[in-house]
């Protein structure tokens, strides 16, 4: 095999881990985008940039975490990049409700996405590493995958987490009296 072959045959490897890691986590940067930004434009963007980071930091998976906890390290250090790059804009517009799981009944469908508006408005209103622990929670990540991803010790996520979710509860039940 000559040095260009193999060089060839690395490059597509690389294209095809990078599409398969894509396909099988479709969903859950799709809900890490909604978590950090409510403007549909924005969210386009921010998975761009996700897109791509994870494009140039696959060639150093060494596998020492699982590629879960990998991708989803590296889209929340995107996530994070991209809020602070915009953080002194003040933008409003209402959240999409394109994570809302398709209903064949249509009034199940706008139950479900007014449910889902209701707790990713009252996510938005909390601290953004409470945001980010809850949101990644919910992907279920354990505390392990937690503390590996935001850079903290699994006790002091357990405690974050936990504040989090007091928290949301707090605001879900000022707002919607439950």
């Amino acid at each position: 095999m000559t040095m260009q072959t193999a060089t060839l045959q690395a490059m597509q490897n690389q294209v095809e881990l990078f599409e398969a890691t894509i396909r099988d986590h479709r969903q859950s940067l799709a809900r890490i985008v909604a978590t950090y930004e409510r403007i549909p434009a924005m969210q386009q963007e921010l998975h761009q940039e996700i897109l791509l980071a994870i494009w140039k930091a696959l060639g150093n998976f060494n596998g020492e975490s699982s590629i879960h906890t990998f991708i989803y390290r590296v889209a929340h250090n995107q996530a994070i990049s991209h809020v602070s790059k915009y953080a002194r804009k003040h933008r409003h517009e209402n959240l999409e409700t394109a994570m809302v799981d398709d209903a064949s009944d249509p009034m199940q469908h706008v139950v479900q996405s007014q449910r889902v508006n209701r707790l990713f408005n009252a996510m938005h209103r909390l601290p953004l590493l409470q945001r980010e622990l809850l949101s990644l929670s919910l992907e279920g990540l354990s505390y392990k995958e937690l503390a590996e991803v935001t850079g903290m010790s699994e006790s002091n996520v357990g405690v974050r987490l936990n504040r989090a979710k007091k928290a949301l509860k707090s605001i879900m039940e000022s707002d919607y009296g439950r």
